[in-house]
């Protein structure tokens, strides 16, 4: 029996490093060891859909992307609250893996918290990862909205159909804020590290890191630009084409996936 893909989404942060010639950088999340999902690897913040990304609540977060321009861009992601709750994953996860909140005051400014902000802001995340209040309620607490404009939707990968473990995956990227602490939560994730999509994949070809596939291709896709917001801007409306990766069998028995480019695909 094939497993139904849980909706899940991904965001990837990139950030300019000042100097000539100088590529930019990717946040990376070393995953625990003991996750059901990923053990060990190396990816980017995110995680799966939750129902409360989809409530009225959660959505009125969102002042720069509306239903109908979320549905729009997320075509196949039926209903619009659907849509737009993958945006909503994506800064909920984040929050939750590193500490950082992409949010913006009532008419569109960024908001950058003070030192007694992230005093709160940390303490509602332990709150949250304790259960003892959600996201959308933290959101009200602090009386701010989601910067859901930052957040640019470019890839959308499913897990092969023979995983019994399978995500239909958004992924969206978006400029790191000039001043970021990263914290990791030191329960799904142990260790954080920026390093460029070259630097990164040079090190998973030695073994150094361990990753996914999907992450290895989404690296592969950044590597091509100078700057941060070189590849927001050319990823920002360009067609979103679903990967499925392909099993084939072997001649001996095993099986081996394909992905586009691949002979056979």
């Amino acid at each position: 029996m094939i497993a139904t893909p849980r909706d899940a989404a991904t965001l990837v942060f990139m950030r300019d490093i000042p100097g000539i010639g100088t590529k930019p950088e990717v946040l990376l999340l070393k995953r625990h060891a003991h996750e059901a999902f990923a053990a060990g690897a190396y990816v980017f913040p995110g995680g799966m859909l939750e129902a409360d990304d989809t409530i009225p609540a959660a959505l009125a977060l969102s002042r720069g992307v509306s239903l109908a321009a979320a549905a729009a861009r997320l075509a196949d992601a039926t209903p619009a609250s659907q849509a737009l709750g993958l945006w909503i994953a994506a800064l909920r996860e984040t929050f939750e893996e590193t500490g950082i909140l992409l949010a913006c005051y009532a008419d569109g400014r960024f908001w950058e918290a003070s030192p007694a902000e992230r005093v709160q802001l940390a303490a509602q995340r332990r709150a949250m990862q304790q259960g003892v209040t959600s996201f959308v309620n933290m959101m009200h607490d602090v009386e701010r909205y989601l910067a859901t404009e930052l957040l640019v939707y470019f890839a959308h990968w499913i897990t092969p159909e023979i995983r019994p473990l399978r995500f239909s995956t958004r992924f969206f990227l978006a400029q790191a804020p000039d001043r970021l602490t990263v914290l990791p939560d030191a329960v799904e994730v142990v260790e954080q590290i920026w390093l460029t999509p070259e630097e990164a994949l040079q090190r998973h070809a030695k073994g150094e890191m361990e990753m996914m596939t999907v992450t290895v291709k989404i690296l592969q896709t950044l590597s091509c630009f100078p700057s941060a917001a070189a590849a927001i801007e050319q990823l920002r409306d360009q067609p979103v084409a679903t990967v499925l990766p392909k099993a084939m069998r072997q001649a001996d028995g095993s099986t081996r996936l394909l992905y586009p480019g691949d002979e056979g695909y």
